[in-house]
Formats: structure tokens, C-alpha cells, sequence
């Protein structure tokens, strides 16, 4: 399954950049670029912008996380948690 339009709470890989490879889980979008999170290197309240350009979007779902980021509340570890297994699914050691 191909995922062309990006969600609020789907999962993407970044495919350029420095952070080449890495998960995140998407906050918000702004026209063309993505508000990503990972929460470690970028928590939820210090979300990365990214070139929707640059990030490979992912069949996996997560609203209510993004919803719960959303209103404020502090899931960075359950965002971690979630795009760890995700990685592992897709047969990848995990960076984070």
C-alpha cells in the first residue's frame, strides 16, 4: 500500500538530509513541508520542518497520538515507542 498524501498522525521516513533514514510521526502541515517528530532528537514541542519533498510517506497511522501532541499532552515516549516498532517491522535497526 502506497501512502501519496500526507495525514496528520502517519508515519514517514526521511529519504534526504542529514537525518537520512529515520522515522517520524507528522504534527501538522504547512503547504509543502512537514512539521515531524521523532520524539528524541525532535519532541513534540520542537517539531522539524521538512520538505514534503524529502520524506518517503509510510502505511502506518497514529491520530490519536497526534491529536493527544496536539492538545498539549507529553507522549514523546509513546512516539518513540511506536515508531521503534515500526522500524523493527520494517526490518531496520532503529537510530533511535
Amino acid at each position: 500500500m502506497k501512502v501519496q498524501i500526507p495525514q496528520l498522525g502517519g508515519a514517514a521516513q526521511s529519504i534526504a538530509g542529514r537525518d537520512k533514514g529515520r522515522y517520524y510521526l507528522i504534527l501538522g502541515i504547512e503547504g509543502d513541508a512537514l512539521l515531524l517528530t521523532d520524539g528524541k532528537y525532535r519532541p513534540i514541542g520542537r517539531p522539524k520542518r521538512k520538505n514534503g519533498k524529502h520524506v518517503r510517506l509510510l502505511p502506518a497511522f497514529w491520530p490519536e497520538l497526534a491529536s493527544a501532541a496536539l492538545a498539549g499532552k507529553d507522549v514523546n515516549s509513546e512516539v518513540r515507542a511506536q515508531l521503534l516498532r515500526l522500524a523493527r517491522e520494517r526490518g531496520q535497526a532503529a537510530e533511535q
